[in-house]
């Protein structure tokens, strides 16, 4: 089981990784148990240190041919790197007793690849095994977070601080339960109490300020990463966390500053170089942003997931528009609309662009976003209308046609795109006969969105052809 970042934090490890270091550099050759290795291994993961995961890993190879910890160590490896079908196949290969550790780690693998019916089977005979107050129990807690079963913790940290109150890891467990619940001001309360006993914690002022940023408070989260990063000025999630709230409080100088030396460090990360487009853009550096915007649609416009560079584009397009060259501007959203992503990377479109749209991860994403993406299943034609519409309600009607067109050709009931497009194509100079056929089938369709559109009060006699001469009057 991978270990936590509080865990990294304590005097043992810190002793144990320093050792480690010490050794690697002069180049001795010294040795170290398997669960020593297993740590050491967690952390490289934690921090996405690929070439030094695999010197661990073979020197755990070396040391410990024979060890079925060591098979575990591929497993988390492989699933660390997105490989979770072949990390779950290999539990078929080695020879395990079903002791809580390995079971916990098949119930991580059983997680990330969404049976979460089966990952909870295991996290809670694991419960019922052990002391609430145990390690493996706080482990197995979290993957019952992870799965979805918030309220579930909640209740049983609840009934365990009633016979082990002031417990730390209980109370840190609720904490994390009550911001999936979304009760942040309880949440707040106790971490707030767990800084009064442990002022120097980097984790709780991490928590606190990711609870202020997904409740849009950016100024107090802002200040609890600033307090993190006094305390610990190498923790770069916290400088990334303080570019985002840089950004979201108009200091886009401060958030380019920051944004600039991450992407110098990790050159291949998109995040950093996104929003210094972005900055850019909202200084009104137009002619700046979109050459940063292109250099990022360029590099990935081939990849796998192509988020980024149909967000680029996008952006681009409307920054050619603000330039007022409408034939680019078209020209670009073409493009973006070549490169949907996959439905995960497509339901950004149903967050609002202000005035351009943001790449959201897991770590800038807020409570009101999370809500609005997570609140149902989302079908591909619903989210492209999503852009479409929103283009509408701010006036870029040419720019609105390209996901609307897309939506038309996949969905079920297209009454509402048709009136969309009948208004585009109207507004942009269209004849009758343009728009006769859209008309029609919004009418029938029985589409209220036609008749909003054209600030007509709904009639549902209204017969196409009227309907026609009367937005051409």
């Amino acid at each position: 089981m991978s270990n936590d970042k509080g865990f990294f934090e304590t005097p043992e490890f810190r002793y144990l990784f320093k050792r480690y270091e010490q050794t690697k550099a002069q180049g001795l050759s010294s040795y170290f148990e398997t669960h020593e290795l297993s740590d050491i291994l967690s952390y490289y993961l934690y921090n996405d240190k690929p070439s030094e995961v695999e010197e661990v890993y073979t020197l755990a190879k070396r040391l410990h041919p024979d060890n079925p910890e060591v098979a575990k160590m591929e497993i988390r490896i492989l699933l660390t790197y997105g490989k979770a079908k072949e990390a779950l196949a290999l539990f078929d290969n080695i020879q395990y007793d079903e002791d809580d550790d390995t079971m916990l780690l098949k119930a991580e693998v059983l997680l990330t690849l969404k049976d979460y019916k089966a990952s909870r089977k295991i996290a809670r005979n694991i419960l019922r095994k052990n002391t609430i107050t145990d390690d493996i129990s706080y482990d197995a807690l979290e993957i019952l977070l992870d799965c979805g079963f918030a309220q579930e913790v909640l209740d049983i940290v609840t009934e365990g601080l009633h016979q082990y109150p002031h417990t730390v890891m209980l109370m840190e467990v609720k904490a994390e339960s009550l911001i999936e619940l979304q009760k942040t001001d309880e949440a707040t309360e106790i971490y707030n109490t767990l800084l009064d006993d442990n002022p120097y914690s980097t984790f709780y002022w991490e928590q606190l300020g990711h609870i202020y940023y997904m409740t849009e408070r950016y100024g107090k989260a802002l200040e609890c990463f600033e307090y993190e990063l006094t305390i610990d000025g190498s923790i770069e999630y916290a400088t990334m966390m303080q570019g985002y709230c840089h950004y979201h409080l108009r200091n886009y100088t401060k958030a380019i500053e920051i944004f600039n030396a991450l992407s110098t460090k990790y050159k291949q990360s998109i995040m950093p170089r996104f929003y210094i487009a972005l900055s850019l853009a909202q200084e009104g550096k137009a002619e700046e942003a979109i050459e940063k915007f292109m250099a990022i649609y360029i590099e990935q416009r081939e990849s796998t997931d192509t988020t980024g560079a149909m967000f680029s584009m996008i952006n681009t397009a409307l920054l050619w528009q603000k330039l007022g060259d409408e034939e680019k501007s078209k020209e670009c959203m073409a493009h973006a609309i070549c490169h949907l992503a996959d439905n995960e990377g497509l339901k950004q479109f149903l967050l609002d662009a202000t005035p351009y749209h943001e790449l959201r991860d897991k770590e800038n994403m807020t409570f009101a976003d999370m809500n609005t993406i997570e609140i149902r299943e989302w079908k591909q034609y619903e989210l492209l209308q999503s852009l479409g519409t929103q283009m509408l309600k701010k006036g870029d009607t040419a720019l609105a046609f390209y996901p609307l067109f897309a939506a038309h050709a996949i969905a079920p009931d297209t009454a509402d795109i048709d009136a969309c497009l009948a208004y585009i194509i109207h507004k942009n100079g269209g004849d009758k006969k343009e728009i006769s056929e859209l008309v029609t089938n919004a009418i029938n369709g029985r589409s209220n969105k036609l008749f909003e559109l054209f600030n007509i009060p709904y009639n549902s006699n209204l017969l196409p052809h009227d309907f026609i001469n009367i937005i051409y009057k």
